[in-house]
């Protein structure tokens, strides 16, 4: 089975206050607004092609070698995604990591809700 990549990223608001986690993979998007509020799937907001798969995978790639960064324009395809998410805060990259392409969105949203209740709240599943 293959693996697929995701990065972690918190949405800060003007004061530098954590707003939403997001986590984004190719072809999926998750968001958790608030680390009592439900995971929602927002991958609507990007239109997936192979091409934008192929980028956005590159660029996880990079980010993972920098570390903990704030996403700007080095990174296009994640800068615009994060920017239709929540256009009023400034996306903060945290992490990185991997996880087996079968059942990857329950994977994902499971591994969003751990980040969420380590930061101080216990999400609800939908």
């Amino acid at each position: 089975m293959s693996a697929v990549a995701f990065g972690r990223f918190t949405l800060l608001d003007l004061r530098g206050e954590p707003t939403g986690q997001v986590i984004i993979a190719p072809e999926c998007i998750l968001l958790q607004p608030g680390p009592l509020s439900r995971v929602r799937d927002v991958s609507y907001v990007a239109l997936w092609s192979a091409h934008r798969v192929e980028a956005i995978a590159a660029e996880l790639a990079r980010l993972a070698g920098i570390g903990s960064t704030v996403v700007d324009a080095s990174t296009p395809e994640l800068h615009a995604i994060l920017h239709a998410i929540a256009p009023a805060t400034a996306p903060m990259f945290v992490g990185a990591g991997e996880c087996r392409r079968q059942f990857a969105r329950r994977r994902l949203t499971a591994e969003l809700e751990r980040t969420a209740a380590q930061n101080g709240g216990v999400a609800r599943r939908r």
